[in-house]
């Protein structure tokens, strides 16, 4: 179950400009932090609550023939909530990564992707070269006319390599 997820993450990361913040990369956070969130913040509730139901059982806890169940039970059921703490901060960790993922693609393209690459000076949108000091920042397509990212091997609109 979880491999799949992380695959999955992993392939909605790949194209991490166009698919951060696509529909589908918003539903599987969504659903990631509707699961995991709940079954961390339990998980770890269970933990404290056990370790307090045991670290309080007092001594009346413990008899001449064993432990008594004020003190098995806690120490039995700390295992099973742990375990489900971990499994929802594991799952919330995956949801994280999508939305850190799509608001520094963002801010990526805001900050870094609107400035020279040489000399650092703002280049608009439609610009190809910067026009501070002439470097190359776009590339236009000769078969269709498209203005690509320079570092763009291909065109994206038609394929074609530039």
């Amino acid at each position: 179950m979880f491999e799949g997820l992380r695959n999955q993450i992993l392939s909605l990361n790949s194209d991490v400009n166009n698919v951060a913040n696509s529909e589908k990369a918003r539903a599987l956070r969504k659903k990631l932090l509707n699961i995991g969130i709940p079954m961390a913040v339990i998980g770890f509730l269970g933990v404290f609550i056990c370790f307090v139901l045991f670290a309080t059982a007092g001594m009346g806890a413990f008899t001449d023939t064993g432990f008594s169940s004020r003190v098995i039970i806690p120490f039995i059921l700390i295992i099973p909530c742990a375990l489900v703490g971990g499994i929802g901060s594991a799952i919330t960790s995956m949801g994280l990564k999508i939305v850190i993922t799509g608001y520094t693609t963002k801010l990526v393209d805001d900050v870094v992707g609107n400035k020279c690459p040489k000399c650092g000076d703002k280049v608009e949108p439609n610009e190809i070269f910067c026009d501070k000091c002439g470097t190359p920042v776009r590339k236009k397509c000769d078969k269709c006319g498209h203005i690509n990212e320079g570092k763009s091997a291909y065109c994206v609109q038609c394929g074609t390599k530039l």
